[in-house]
């Protein structure tokens, strides 16, 4: 699960873990990456949240995905 900033990828950490999630560092050595077992449509799962850092100037994706619906 990727946050818009490192505060938020804290946050869903926190509210879905139940507080019990580790932090380690990602490629990029600055942002933190959550993580933390949880329930995902009826099966354990392993969860990674981690953030982007940045300013995003343009956007790259194809038409199938400009759609949120």
């Amino acid at each position: 699960m990727i946050a818009e900033k490192p505060s938020i990828a804290l946050s869903i950490a926190e509210a879905l873990s139940g507080g019990k999630f580790t932090k380690g560092s990602g490629l990029a050595r600055s942002l933190p990456v959550y993580f933390f077992n949880a329930m995902f449509k009826g099966q354990q799962a392993s969860i990674k949240v981690t953030s982007v850092a940045g300013h995003v100037f343009n956007r790259d994706f194809p038409n199938t995905y400009q759609d949120w619906r």
